[in-house]
């Protein structure tokens, strides 16, 4: 560890405090995609360049709104930093202007936000996902030169914005050569009910956002208030870690979505229950697997990375694990939310979960420090959108009961709690092995008991086989094209 806890810590809450303030941008980079499908597959270019226009001009207001809240609250961020380190090293100036940094950051992600929209919308959501993987690891190898050479977190920090702006140039490239014949000066503007369902949508969007960063920054917020800079720096980095595959794996349910709407769109409600159905059993196996390699892997590999010191006790890491499950299992039913717009059946209830998670994590925070943190987490999340999403999805878009959902969602949470239990039990027998080696078993060992023990339940499923035939026919298609 380069920098020292202290950074992180600081680093996490310049990241979750512009997280905050970007909560005027409503969740419109995918809440308004379903606007789109349409158009789209109509070939109406003209009504694709009205939407676009429209979306545009939504992310300008957006732009100029995270920039004068930005430069408000840069001169506040400081108070909010305390502690040792600050006091000793950094002063107030240096800590404003590299928040701003931060804030610059995520204004670059709106430059182009409109035609990134076009690419997910029409199922090319693999070159805005090429685009932005290929910026982040040369980003990421580059903030590791950074830190070893320079140890500064002003230059790691700059790296950031560089990396956003070439991502945000290369998607506009990439709208160029795909859509020559969408103009977007054009004249014409939404039709008057049109703009206003979307106004709707937007506004639902507004209260989602709220509630979401509301959880995140809140907190964050009191993790530093309560349990100070280095406390939140220890824990940064099992967040990181998480959070960096939820937002991965969100990566291949974004491009599934727009394919799920347009097939919502074209069968037949039970068919499409059906075919959810199947990407749910994928969500299963992919945070399955996940949730059970962090269980097992995470304290080795924080003690490489970190030192022995940061390894939190097995019952926090449990805990953490688990509350990363819970958020990784729902990424089928958020995509089947998204793909027909449903935000205003649940708006309020967005806000009652921040409240529930804000409230617990300042009267558990006191009491259990970390653990009252991401227990306040799981109680918020058990209490409203565990069950409430998914009632809404079946109830709206299939028409059916949810009660199937449930019935699966407490299958799918025992098999992976036991196959975390065998796998831990076996990993027990690699603690007197090399650190290095600790990870490439417990990878291996995690690997094997996971996909043999899915593979003999799920044997004879129709999820499993329509998954095994997908796979074989992308095996075969890349097999061809390489050979």
């Amino acid at each position: 560890m380069v920098l020292g806890s202290e950074i992180l810590g600081i680093q996490k809450t310049f990241q979750d405090t512009v997280a905050l303030i970007s909560i005027v941008e409503l969740g419109i980079s995918y809440g308004v995609i379903y606007k789109l499908y349409k158009p789209i597959a109509e070939k109406d270019e003209k009504k694709i360049a009205v939407l676009l226009k429209f979306y545009r001009s939504a992310f300008k207001f957006i732009a100029l709104a995270v920039t004068f809240l930005g430069v408000i609250v840069s001169f506040i961020i400081p108070k909010v930093i305390v502690g040792r380190y600050h006091s000793q090293v950094l002063n107030d100036s240096w800590l404003s202007f590299v928040f701003l940094i931060y804030v610059v950051d995520s204004i670059l992600t709106y430059l182009y936000g409109h035609k990134r929209i076009m690419l997910i919308a029409d199922q090319k959501n693999y070159i805005a996902t090429i685009c932005r993987t290929v910026c982040q690891v040369v980003m990421f190898i580059l903030q590791i030169v950074i830190l070893f050479i320079f140890k500064s977190f002003l230059i790691y920090s700059l790296a950031k914005p560089v990396f956003t702006l070439l991502e945000s140039i290369l998607i506009n490239y990439e709208f160029k050569k795909n859509y020559k014949n969408i103009n977007l000066k054009v004249k014409d503007k939404l039709e008057k009910d049109e703009k206003k369902d979307l106004m709707k949508t937007l506004s639902a969007l507004f209260y989602h956002r709220v509630g979401a960063q509301s959880i995140i920054s809140g907190s964050t917020l009191i993790l530093v208030h309560k349990l100070g800079e280095k406390v939140t720096g220890l824990y940064y980095p099992y967040v990181f870690i998480t959070n960096g595959i939820i937002s991965a794996t969100n990566q291949i349910f974004n491009a599934i979505l727009s394919s799920f709407g347009n097939y919502l769109a074209r069968h037949t409600k039970e068919e499409t229950r059906s075919l959810y159905e199947k990407i749910y059993f994928f969500n299963y196996l992919m945070f399955s697997y996940f949730a059970v390699i962090f269980f097992c892997v995470i304290s080795p590999f924080i003690t490489i990375w970190m030192g022995k010191d940061c390894v939190f006790n097995s019952f926090t890491i449990f805990l953490i694990t688990l509350n990363f499950y819970l958020s990784g299992i729902r990424h089928s039913i958020f995509m089947a939310k998204a793909s027909v717009g449903l935000y205003r059946q649940d708006r309020f209830l967005a806000l009652l979960e921040a409240f529930l998670n804000i409230y617990f994590c300042y009267v558990l925070s006191g009491k259990w420090g970390i653990n009252g943190i991401v227990l306040s987490s799981i109680i918020s999340t058990v209490a409203v959108p565990l069950w409430a999403h998914p009632y809404l999805v079946y109830r709206n878009v299939f028409e059916v009961s949810a009660k199937k959902y449930y019935q699966k969602f407490i299958f799918y949470f025992f098999i992976t709690f036991v196959l975390g239990a065998i796998s831990f039990y076996f990993c027990s027998f690699t603690r007197s092995f090399n650190l290095y080696l600790q990870i490439i078993f417990n990878t291996l060992i995690c690997t094997s008991v996971v996909t043999g023990v899915n593979f003999i339940i799920f044997k004879n499923s129709e999820e499993l086989k329509y998954l095994i035939k997908i796979a074989r026919s992308i095996f075969y298609k890349v097999k061809k094209k390489v050979f």
